[in-house]
């Protein structure tokens, strides 16, 4: 372990991930993780400052990083996932420079059980960099978007005939199996330009993917936690191996409707706490989903409340 700033930063090996894979320990972070019933504005500045906080770790461990012009590195911005992340303004904050981003649109679609497939339905390379840097930020299930993503970022940099130095990744919320694909990728790219390189950063553990192949679990054989995380997560939802809510509750739940409809988040937040309320007579599990319960509850009428418009400040 080691620290940048208020980080800390573990490095992660195994070998079916990149080389370079780092679990983040961000107090922000924490707080969008184990508490899913923050949403919204509350939920956009929190997750600005986790990544500011990425900025600066990247800078201190991504020496490529520090030796870049501002027009060699630009965003992937992942429609939408990756609009929740709010790079172009932590960027801004970190090193007071406007970012370049290009966008590629990726829905997701389920194939069958938890097994989902991708199509790309838009892109926009306009400040795709040559002999660059991308770095990208997104929540990862499956990884199939990201995949997908990746597939048509190739392309566009072969069609061009541009060179590419490194990819960063970085992900509040990560699967194990989901990140594993960048592996795949990096040596995908190393075809074509064979001193790429990519950097995982995942906010506080890998997570273990659902069989639904969307809920990110603390209590899965997959999940890379480290210590530190585990005595948070036995804190605040019990043993690992025999709590009720470690194997159930996702640590992220969904992030495109947290960010955007923040109201049916909360409406589905409720429903999960009082489906999994008649289903435990654990007492820290029911402690937390009753507690839930009345957060989103709270914060689902301040969002109805603010709905109409006031007259400018």
């Amino acid at each position: 372990m080691s620290k940048v700033g208020r980080v800390r930063v573990y490095k992660v090996s195994n070998p079916a991930l990149p080389k370079r894979s780092f679990i983040l320990s961000i107090p922000w972070a924490q707080r969008i993780i184990y508490d899913p019933s923050i949403c919204g504005l509350k939920l956009e500045d929190l997750a600005k400052k986790c990544s500011e906080e990425f900025l600066r770790v990247a800078w201190e461990l991504v020496p490529l990083f520090r030796r870049l012009r501002n027009f060699q590195i630009a965003e992937l911005v992942v429609l939408r996932g990756s609009l929740g992340y709010h790079f172009d303004q932590a960027y801004r904050a970190v090193f007071g420079r406007y970012l370049p981003r290009c966008f590629v649109g990726a829905k997701r679609y389920r194939i069958s059980g938890g097994e989902f497939g991708a199509n790309i339905f838009y892109t926009n390379f306009d400040s795709l960099p040559s002999r660059g840097l991308l770095f990208t930020g997104d929540t990862i299930a499956t990884g199939v978007s990201l995949s997908q993503t990746l597939a048509v970022t190739r392309s566009e940099l072969r069609n061009r005939d541009y060179d590419i130095s490194a990819l960063l990744v970085f992900t509040i919320a990560g699967s194990f199996r989901g990140c594993s694909r960048l592996l795949e990728w990096e040596e995908r790219y190393r075809e074509w330009w064979p001193n790429f390189r990519v950097y995982l950063f995942a906010c506080e553990a890998l997570f273990g993917l659902a069989p639904n192949g969307t809920d990110l679990l603390f209590a899965h054989p997959e999940a890379i936690l480290p210590a530190e995380t585990k005595q948070r997560v036995i804190r605040r939802y019990g043993d690992l191996d025999s709590g009720y809510l470690p194997s159930r509750i996702c640590a992220i739940f969904d992030w495109g409707d947290r960010n955007f409809k923040p109201d049916r988040h909360l409406e589905d937040l409720i429903k999960f706490c009082r489906e999994h309320l008649r289903r435990t007579r654990e007492p820290q599990a029911r402690r937390v989903l009753q507690k839930l319960v009345s957060k989103a509850k709270t914060e689902l009428k301040n969002i109805r409340g603010r709905n109409q418009l006031y007259k400018p400040k």
